[in-house]
């Protein structure tokens, strides 16, 4: 994270200055990067595509001669982006009667936090948010949304998935939402979600494919695990920082914990048991953060004593193919 000096007035981040301290910690980071390809230098619309495997390409030379065979499946979406603005502000009084207090500056300076630690603390948890609006919209946005929180981009389960089911164009298998899940409902719901995927998601190496799961989900499928005394080593990998990883049939299985409260904010749907199989690089967020023109400023407003920052960029989501999604819902 970037260091601010005291006695700074304004600080201008462009171009590669901005990607380094702002955006880099937000585009690059292990969660996003682990379900989003990321397009860095889009700033309208641009082709995103997916190639397919070779098959068959051998055949019997029977003498001399020219006859190619072997196509070259290449599949093309568009991914548009928009102009999203983050404006930010901090008023030192928020801070005055707490533990916080000792942080601030001194007397008459005591307004202006640039050089502090609150500097840290507010580009620190505006990376956060960042992160988890991008993660929101991708999922659960909607243009056609009055909600500003969502209408920056059309998501998958808002937007994307409901046309993918309607028009038979994705495998799709009723998780009765709305409903907890049951004893044995996480093991049966997977193994339906994986025996009805596509051919073309099938014969995809597990290593590149995610099991996308709600929290209901993630959580009855552990207990379903450990209630059939189902062998941990073949299921449970235990990362070097302690944190668990789950896997079905050597498919990782990804508990998304904001799609609950957030299937309940903008579908209305409680209990949500949600999955989406997919490859790991059929999601693509489209931004602008490589353009060198780019800025974001942080600076301390004398007249409101306050410490502001602001950015602009653009931002976009989209999947490469429907062949590669199989939901449950």
């Amino acid at each position: 994270m970037a260091t601010f000096e005291a006695g700074q007035f304004r600080i201008g981040l462009v171009g590669t200055q901005a990607q380094e301290m702002l955006f880099k910690p937000v585009f690059f980071d292990a969660e996003i990067e682990d379900i989003f390809e990321t397009m860095v230098l889009v700033n309208n619309k641009q082709q995103i595509g997916y190639v397919g495997a070779m098959e068959d390409i051998m055949q019997l030379a029977g003498g001399c001669g020219w006859t190619p065979k072997g196509n070259l499946g290449l599949f093309e979406r568009c991914i548009e982006v928009d102009e999203v603005k983050v404006n930010l502000e901090l008023c030192y009084d928020e801070f005055v009667g707490t533990v916080y207090k000792q942080k601030l500056k001194a007397g008459s300076n005591s307004s202006n936090l640039e050089g502090t630690i609150f500097m840290q603390i507010l580009m620190t948890r505006m990376v956060q948010a960042l992160k988890k609006q991008m993660l929101k919209v991708a999922f659960f946005g909607n243009k056609a949304s009055v909600d500003d929180a969502v209408n920056i981009t059309d998501g998958m389960w808002s937007v994307y998935i409901p046309q993918l089911v309607a028009g038979n164009l994705v495998p799709y298998i009723n998780s009765n939402s709305g409903t907890p899940l049951g004893a044995g409902d996480g093991i049966d719901l997977l193994t339906a979600v994986w025996e009805n995927s596509s051919n073309v998601l099938a014969a995809v190496p597990e290593a590149q494919k995610v099991l996308l799961v709600s929290a209901n989900v993630y959580r009855q499928y552990l207990q379903d695990l450990q209630n059939n005394g189902v062998s941990s080593a073949a299921h449970l990998t235990l990362l070097t920082n302690g944190a668990q990883r789950l896997t079905f049939n050597g498919i990782e299985v990804k508990p998304m914990y904001d799609w609950q409260q957030y299937a309940d904010s903008y579908l209305n749907v409680q209990d949500a048991n949600f999955v989406l199989y997919t490859e790991r690089t059929n999601f693509v967020l489209g931004t602008d953060i490589a353009n060198p023109i780019n800025q974001s400023i942080a600076w301390h407003d004398e007249e409101d004593e306050k410490l502001k920052v602001k950015s602009k960029f653009y931002l976009g989501f989209n999947y490469k193919h429907s062949d590669l999604i199989t939901v449950a819902y």
